[in-house]
């Protein structure tokens, strides 16, 4: 095993929305009218060794009911080791969608597995409520969401960042990041808070809720599968999207960031 093993998804897409989830984990969600192609980390949803699941789902664009004939989905599961360098260790499964054409079809879903090798074991959502048996679930999770909005626009950064902590400290420990890196991250979105973007708040009709994770892990979607929480400069127009999720720990009844 890789001293310090870094899990990464090599993907392209075009004209079709779409979600690529490890572990039932949402790692990317865009909806893309042209093309896009990149290559994201997803060390954050390996939570500890074994076998690991990859699922890609394929829905129309906003606003159309069948994908389009020219809606493609490519990924690649790949690792890296970090130790000393980015070097290339291993591709694992990889999936191109058929080509759609003339069939009318509302959505295309794939699911492979591949097996993980890690130093560590992430304390997540595993411990999580089924979400699934909790009342309220979406009224819960908008007050959780408008809470940590009054918290940003209030200024109140000691907060949020306790708010935040249990996800940081799995995305530092996954990355392999220093202290400094780790509280980087935070610094810097703090500074983006405070260069002249304004939160907005969470509309219930205007999201959707998706449960992940096996029933673990929640958040709140807007149509085109962007975050239901986000900031706007309204000189640039510029949008800062907090793509979070939320869990209720099993001894607690309030949603926290995951």
């Amino acid at each position: 095993m890789s001293l310090s093993p870094y899990y990464m998804i090599d993907f392209s897409a075009s004209a079709c929305m779409f979600e690529i989830r490890i572990n039932d984990y949402p790692v990317i969600t865009q909806n893309i009218e042209g093309q896009v192609s990149t290559l994201i980390p997803i060390n954050y949803a390996v939570l500890e060794n074994g076998e690991q699941y990859v699922s890609a789902t394929m829905l129309p664009n906003p606003g159309e009911i069948q994908l389009h004939p020219k809606a493609d989905l490519r990924y690649k599961v790949m690792l890296f080791d970090v130790a000393n360098d980015f070097v290339f260790q291993e591709q694992f499964e990889e999936f191109q969608s058929k080509p759609v054409g003339d069939q009318k079809l509302p959505i295309i879903k794939n699911v492979d597995a591949f097996n993980a090798e890690v130093p560590f074991q992430l304390k997540a959502w595993q411990n999580g409520q089924d979400l699934n048996e909790v009342k309220d679930v979406k009224k819960k999770l908008i007050m959780a969401y408008n809470d940590l909005a009054d918290i940003i626009k209030n200024g109140n950064y000691g907060l949020f960042q306790e708010k935040i902590k249990n996800r940081e400290l799995n995305m530092s420990t996954s990355m392999y990041l220093s202290n400094k890196e780790a509280q980087d991250r935070v610094s810097s979105l703090i500074s983006d808070f405070e260069s002249g973007f304004q939160v907005m708040p969470v509309i219930e009709q205007n999201t959707a809720l998706f449960i992940y994770a096996n029933g673990k892990a929640a958040a709140l979607k807007k149509p085109n599968g962007e975050s239901a929480l986000y900031l706007l400069n309204p000189k640039t127009k510029e949008e800062l999207m907090l793509d979070l999720t939320f869990y209720i720990p099993e001894e607690k009844s309030t949603f926290e960031i995951i």
